[in-house]
């Protein structure tokens, strides 16, 4: 079975948001920049381990340079100065590391939305299945996924979005992607 992407996804891509923020802080010569850039560069590090992803190397090696002037001792500007400089010069590098990894897996997750919502437009569009709020939520996205997998005009579809995301992912985009007005007869594909 396939490790799910979204959590993966959705982590990533809030601790990227978090980085302008961080620069902002630099530009505006926050004294705590620097703090907060080492602590969004060990999570960065702690969420690439924790995903089994060698990139958290390359992470920790921003990381080193950036902490290089505490241990340099040939110089006799202030330790602090020299860290945010190397900081700065670093950000760029340290987050392009991280979009780098992330974009596989978000092209992945992008491309299944889109086969998703082709899916969810074609059977509603169907009239196959109709919401019932007694039956549930969980019901209609387990009938769709039913209905697509068994489905010959609807299985390629269905292959598709196997190929890209595993089955727990599958029924989350499908939860996320769906419109209930298209399955409780009210919507624009409702049959009359």
């Amino acid at each position: 079975m396939r490790s799910s992407i979204l959590p993966w996804v959705q982590q990533t891509t809030e601790l990227l948001l978090k980085l302008p923020a961080i620069v902002r802080a630099f530009e505006r010569k926050s004294p705590q920049a620097l703090g907060e850039f080492l602590r969004w560069i060990d999570a960065a590090e702690a969420l690439l381990s924790a995903n089994r992803m060698a990139e958290a190397a390359q992470i920790a090696g921003h990381k080193a340079r950036i902490l290089a002037p505490a241990y340099d001792e040939r110089t006799r500007s202030t330790t602090r100065k020299r860290q945010e400089a190397a900081a700065i010069g670093l950000a760029y590098d340290v987050q392009k590391t991280l979009q780098d990894v992330l974009e596989p897996s978000a092209s992945k997750l992008r491309q299944a939305r889109e086969a998703t919502r082709v899916l969810l437009q074609i059977v509603a569009q169907s009239g196959a299945l109709k919401y019932d709020p007694k039956v549930g939520f969980d019901t209609l996205i387990a009938q769709i996924w039913a209905l697509c997998v068994s489905h010959e005009q609807l299985k390629p579809h269905a292959v598709q979005l196997k190929t890209l995301l595993g089955s727990d992912d599958i029924r989350l985009v499908l939860a996320g992607e769906i419109d209930l007005a298209d399955f409780d007869g009210s919507g624009a594909y409702a049959v009359k």
